[in-house]
């Protein structure tokens, strides 16, 4: 393999470090490094115009690298698969806010084409650890056979056993154990991805503020052998344990969950408080990882929604899930139609209206390419939309029903800057401007940044 001296100069979008070697026009691209780093890179892979590579040796520390609080976070010194969960341990705070930063210029810069909008810096997490309430962790089979849980090397599919994690409260790791134990007594198969054969898949758990917990077992069919066994077990172990569900994923694929949820015992879902609101979500309904970020997330598209003391006869929310911004933001719109192709989340969402007594918000169930297009009928005036979409972003249908012309103002929530800016770059070209961008850190220690974009007609 081919080794080369390379100094980190700046982070890019996916995570890594950036830098040149000396004498050469390639870039490098470096997990796990540091801006300022200087870096003895095994080289990984050859492209025509850039290469990658693993960092074997720190010569020089940058300004910015930390040691990492978690001993399964890569570091060149030590031998074996690092874990792939946090791929930000080893920059220190000021660090990664900056770089979060420059990961949203940059991708407006060149996929928007858009350098004059005001990027302002990012608002910083109320806990930088132990904040996340959802954890995911993969089964496997260890070398005696008996299973392993944790979390992916970085790159792979191998399994890192962990048995704590610094990102993740107490209590999820302290289940994710406990299931553990429970698997190996009741003799539960692990999951052979490449074989397609096995039977426990992952382990899901959700916590709330309160210490409470859901958890579910993702199994390859809905067979459950031990089942009285395995709950009670549960249950005796942690008394503040008020559900437990079995996910039911056939398909060999590398999505998580499958489409059959089933009540082992004990309530239907877990309620969380943000802000002055109670939210009750169902397992397989999405919530904010990150619970005291998610409320500056929502006071941001408030404060974009109401800049200059504005008030809208209709807000549309598109994408809204179990009700959290149409909820929020349900005060600066006489009526508010919210639109959610997950039917569970609807049903929760409906919960939470009547839980927190907001009478002006209408829930609809189905396509948001659909639903959005027949309801902008019911605008007579001027309106507004919030959208929060997944990853992938706004498809087209959506697009061109958000450039209708009752759409005065529109709020951008998004966890990717890329699609963010592919679908700003239309909205542009559209008739509106982008005002201003507001990132937040929803997911410290790692590259991941979160956003709020605020638009509005020319």
């Amino acid at each position: 393999m081919e080794t080369l001296i390379v100094r980190i100069d700046r982070m890019a979008p996916e995570g890594s470090g950036i830098g040149r070697p000396k004498d050469s026009s390639r870039i490098v691209f470096v997990p796990f490094s540091a801006p300022g780093d200087l870096l003895e890179v095994e080289v990984t892979e050859t492209k025509p115009t850039y290469l990658r590579g693993r960092a074997r040796k720190v010569i020089e520390a940058g300004p910015g690298r930390v040691l990492p609080a978690c001993p399964l976070h890569f570091d060149p010194s030590r031998p074996g698969p690092a874990c792939g969960g946090c791929d930000w341990q080893h920059l220190d705070a000021e660090r990664q806010l900056a770089a979060k930063r420059d990961i949203v210029v940059d991708a407006l810069r060149r996929i928007a084409k858009e350098r004059a909008v005001e990027v302002l810096p990012v608002k910083p997490s109320p806990l930088a650890w132990g904040y996340r309430n959802k954890v995911q962790v993969p089964f496997g089979r260890g070398a005696d056979g008996t299973p392993v849980a944790g979390f992916y090397a970085t790159g792979s599919h191998r399994i890192v056993p962990l048995e704590s994690c610094p990102v993740q409260t107490g209590l999820s790791v302290d289940i994710l154990r406990r299931v553990r134990e429970v698997a190996g007594t009741l003799g539960w198969r692990p999951y052979e991805e490449d074989a397609g054969r096995g039977w426990l898949r992952h382990l899901y758990v959700r916590t709330n503020l309160q210490g409470q917990a859901i958890a579910a077992v993702v199994t390859r069919d809905d067979s459950l052998p031990g089942k009285d066994e395995f709950v009670r077990a549960m249950r005796s172990s942690f008394p503040t344990l008020v559900g437990l569900y079995q996910n039911v994923q056939p398909m060999k694929t590398s999505v998580i969950l499958g489409p059959t949820w089933k009540t082992l015992w004990g309530a239907r879902g877990l309620t969380e408080k943000i802000g002055r609101l109670s939210f009750f979500f169902s397992p397989g309904s999405f919530l904010q990882v990150n619970t005291g970020a998610a409320a500056l997330l929502y006071d941001e598209a408030l404060a974009a929604l109401t800049e200059g003391g504005r008030t809208f006869p209709l807000l549309f929310d598109v994408y809204c899930g179990v009700g959290t911004i149409a909820l929020w933001l349900a005060g600066a719109a006489d009526r508010v139609i919210a639109i959610e192709e997950n039917r569970a989340a609807v049903a929760d969402a409906a919960v939470n209206t009547r839980v927190n007594n907001i009478r002006n918000v209408r829930f609809l169930a189905g396509r948001a390419e659909s639903l959005l297009s027949r309801s902008l009928r019911e605008a007579g005036g001027p309106a507004a939309a919030v959208v929060d979409p997944p990853r992938s972003g706004l498809t087209p249908p959506v697009l061109r029903c958000l450039t209708a012309k009752p759409i005065r103002r529109l709020v951008y929530v998004s966890c990717d800057p890329a699609t963010f800016s592919r679908d700003a770059g239309y909205l542009l070209r559209s008739g509106f401007r982008l005002k201003r961008v507001q990132p937040l850190d929803l997911f410290p220690q790692t590259s991941h940044v979160e956003l709020v974009g605020l638009f509005d007609r020319s």
